[in-house]
């Protein structure tokens, strides 16, 4: 256990190198909420980063303009930073925040109203705020206002059935063209550590700059869930789950492949810039068990139901 400490300090030491070069292959998070920054922390999801695609041309995704504030639909480059999004909050209530461009999208409201990328206010107008509706049997879904869910992001030219090529707008749902209205998130990259901490960094970097002394008290955590390897053995890290008394969800990289006890949450809180790590497979924190003697002083365990500090990180 005590190795296992040493390559999980090492590890994080080595993220924290690397996090600005991964901010823009960044994760996707959960909704803000509408309190000050003196209240209760608040916990956020994180998801990302993301490729918005369109369900009527999937070749197709939402970008920001690089010049100006309007939202395009480009034919898809992987290389594109602007078509890359986090989204922050759940899949009823989200912001989506473009790290490349700094802004958030925003709808303008009305009719056909314009998608355009605004810097965020807070607290968060509906008009800042998106949602998911259901799966369509085509396999994706509308990308709704949370303002006003009868007005989806549309991708179909107004005057044709070919994709738009102006700036981006939405439409009500209705009858005839409707994949257009509809969009999946395709995941930029495979899940790591080193995108949980560039996306949880970039995230709060932009709230405090932003916002400033508003910037809310809180704890982010990535929803994608990532492996934590062992650099000496070569093994991912398990907690064992299936262990009784002080030794529950313990920790122990001795896993050779990646399954439920082997899959974590990233989490980093806005006030101290220190992370926490969350077990998926129990939804419990990782403690330093500072209070157990011997050879068990300050082994790491999945059992904290909040975050103190043991349960905290560099």
């Amino acid at each position: 256990m005590k190795s296992l400490l040493r390559t999980a300090g090492s590890i994080v030491r080595g993220l924290r190198t690397t996090a600005v070069a991964a901010s823009t292959a960044l994760l996707c998070l959960v909704g803000l909420p509408a309190t000050h920054a003196s209240a209760a922390t608040w916990t956020q999801s994180v998801t990302g980063p993301v490729f918005l695609t369109n369900g009527g041309w999937p070749d197709h995704v939402l970008c920001a303009s690089p010049t100006d504030d309007s939202v395009w639909l480009k034919p898809f480059d992987a290389s594109n930073a602007y078509c890359q999004w986090i989204r922050i909050g759940d899949r009823g209530r989200f912001l989506l925040f473009n790290p490349q461009k700094q802004k958030v999208a925003a709808y303008l409201g009305g009719n056909e109203g314009a998608v355009v990328m605004e810097n965020l206010n807070y607290p968060t107008p509906s008009l800042q705020l998106f949602s998911w509706g259901g799966a369509e049997d085509w396999g994706a879904y509308a990308l709704q206002s949370f303002e006003d869910n009868g007005q989806n992001i549309d991708a179909k030219d107004p005057n044709s059935d070919n994709p738009r090529t102006n700036a981006v707008h939405t439409r009500g749902w209705r009858h005839g063209h409707q994949r257009e209205l509809t969009w999946n998130e395709l995941p930029v990259a495979t899940p790591s550590i080193g995108r949980a901490v560039g996306a949880l960094q970039a995230y709060q970097s932009y709230l405090n700059t932003v916002l400033g002394s508003a910037a809310p008290d809180e704890i982010a955590c990535v929803t994608e869930v990532t492996p934590l390897r062992s650099q000496s053995n070569g093994r991912f890290v398990s907690a064992e789950l299936g262990y009784g008394g002080d030794n529950y969800a313990e920790l122990r990289a001795r896993a050779d492949v990646e399954a439920g006890f082997e899959q974590f949450n990233l989490c980093r809180d806005n006030r101290n810039s220190l992370y926490s790590i969350r077990s998926s497979a129990n939804g419990k924190y990782v403690s330093a068990e500072f209070a157990y003697g011997g050879d068990n002083y300050a082994e790491l365990r999945a059992r904290a139901d909040v975050i103190g500090g043991w349960e905290q990180f560099q």
